[in-house]
């Protein structure tokens, strides 16, 4: 075995890993339908302008 070689491994290509498709539930819609507020699975709360959801 050579210096170069030595205690090296071959480097292995990596699988991506794979997540479940996250679930959102829609809690709040402003009236003028610009903002909503999103609940995830775990109770996080997120606000998200409506003309980001394209």
């Amino acid at each position: 075995m050579s210096d170069r070689t030595q205690g090296r491994t071959q480097a292995q290509p990596s699988q991506p890993v794979e997540f479940p498709p996250s679930r959102f539930t829609l809690i709040y819609e402003s009236k003028d339908g610009r903002l909503c507020l999103f609940e995830d699975a775990d109770g996080h709360i997120t606000a998200v302008r409506a003309d980001k959801l394209a």
